[in-house]
């Protein structure tokens, strides 16, 4: 059985990059030859996406889980950006012990908004997107790399990257919808494992994706997370602000 696409580099402590939807491992790259110095980087392609493109399963997050525990390493920091941030939220809930740190971009635990969770992705919008992917995949997948960056700073620059990580090719458009349906109907709020360690948010103020005040609606719930927000930047803010993002990480990896 072919199993998720995930490649290694560097040495030092392991730190895992999760990406989001409709992106690839590659979304990471200029950061990674920046990270291999201090730590051993696991870029690892999400089901369906990238050149995990062969992997089979029936798009449960149990599968889902399964799948990434194939190719994590046995201890490490992971961090997961919007849909990664779900994933990466699944897997600490299952497997603690193997997360040492858990740092989630432009992600919350729950997406989609509701009656008491006001500052969600409206599931309306989300529906329509998904109807438009499901009739012109590669279209939909450029709008939406463009709201990533709609009203935040260096916007060409970070679409650039985010056109050149897509999973974009039409004979597996319908091997990523997955991943849409977790971000309408996964909620991680309630969970008890969840609420008890250390999280650490960070997220652009100007994220039209998933607002920011999801983050903050995260940290009143989640008493163990902090969140730290970046100014002028979207939904992309590792790519937009490498450098506030490394000084984040290195925040967040070096506080006990």
């Amino acid at each position: 059985m072919p199993k998720l696409h995930s490649s290694k580099s560097g040495q030092g402590p392991n730190l895992v990059l999760l990406h989001g939807w409709g992106s690839s491992s590659k979304v990471w790259q200029n950061l990674a030859g920046r990270l291999d110095t201090r730590f051993q980087v696991w870029c690892i392609d999400l089901p369906g996406h990238g050149d995990s493109h062969a992997v089979q399963w029936d798009g449960s997050t149990e599968q889902g889980i399964r799948l990434l525990a194939e190719v994590m390493p046995e201890t490490g920091i992971v961090i997961g950006w919007s849909l990664g941030g779900l994933m990466a939220q699944l897997y600490a809930r299952q497997f603690p012990q193997r997360v040492t740190r858990l740092l989630l971009v432009s992600s919350a635990p729950r997406f989609t908004a509701a009656g008491e969770w006001p500052n969600g992705t409206a599931p309306e919008a989300l529906s329509e997107f998904s109807r438009r992917y499901a009739r012109v995949s590669l279209q939909a997948l450029r709008t939406f790399c463009a709201l990533q960056v709609l009203k935040a700073e260096r916007a060409g620059d970070t679409l650039a990257v985010l056109h050149d990580s897509m999973s974009a090719h039409p004979r597996h458009a319908e091997k990523i919808v997955w991943g849409l349906k977790w971000l309408e109907q996964i909620d991680l709020r309630a969970d008890a494992e969840l609420g008890s360690i250390p999280v650490r948010l960070l997220h652009g103020e100007q994220d039209q994706v998933l607002s920011v005040r999801a983050a903050q609606d995260t940290v009143h719930i989640w008493r163990q997370a902090q969140l730290e927000r970046v100014a002028q930047a979207g939904h992309a803010p590792f790519v937009s602000h490498p450098d506030r993002f490394l000084q984040w990480l290195d925040r967040c990896t070096n506080d006990e």
